[in-house]
């Protein structure tokens, strides 16, 4: 029997109310986290010099600013919106239903991760960067930096869009695909929280991928 849309709605509400849900409640559970931004710093690219270059560059060239600010703005909430309703529009229940699933996992990993360490975002450490960032909250919790929550569902979401056949799918899939380079170029994440997002997003596309 072919899965109701109704279902899996209900299961995309539940799979975000569960991510939001883990926002509200981490301070109780990420007080033990262990920050390991001494190990970060040593890293190539968080240096202050290296983040303030690109924020700077991205502010000179106006187009390309407001593009960043608002693909990351657009966050992985509207990454996952799109992409959930693009699949429904075209009745593809089943692809829906395992983007969801995959949404799922990722939120998993990432709650075990940030429960256990974490590090902080470059405009948490470097004060003084000349752009203004959301303030501190379950919606912007500093400790979900490494792997990078927007990353890794906008790999997810541009992989499956980019596997189908439709120009819209295409072209939805390479706006989708600006979200790593702007939380770099914004300074909302340190490059390395871009790769392992990306990175994680991958690994559990290819795992738990149907055919």
């Amino acid at each position: 029997m072919k899965p109701s849309i109704s279902r899996a709605l209900l299961e995309f509400i539940a799979v975000y109310s569960g991510w939001t849900l883990y926002g509200i409640v981490y301070p109780i559970i990420g007080r033990w986290s262990v920050n390991y931004n001494s190990l970060l710093l040593k890293l190539p690219g968080t240096s202050e010099h290296f983040i303030l270059t690109l924020l700077l560059w991205t502010k000179s060239h106006h187009v390309v600013y407001i593009l960043m600010r608002t693909v990351y703005n657009a966050g992985f909430t509207g990454a996952m919106i799109l992409t959930f309703t693009y699949l429904l529009v075209l009745d593809d229940v089943i692809r829906a239903r395992e983007l969801v699933r995959n949404y799922a996992i990722s939120f998993g990993i990432l709650a075990v991760i940030f429960a256990l360490v974490y590090v902080n975002a470059p405009h948490y450490i470097y004060h003084n960067l000349p752009e203004r960032y959301a303030p501190n909250g379950w919606q912007a919790r500093p400790q979900f930096v490494l792997p990078s929550p927007h990353c890794t569902i906008a790999t997810l979401s541009f992989l499956e869009l980019w596997r189908r056949k439709e120009l819209p799918a295409k072209l939805l899939a390479l706006l989708l695909a600006l979200i790593p380079p702007a939380t770099v170029l914004l300074a909302e994440h340190w490059i390395w929280d871009a790769l392992t997002g990306i990175f994680l997003g991958l690994l559990v596309y290819r795992v738990v991928r149907i055919n």
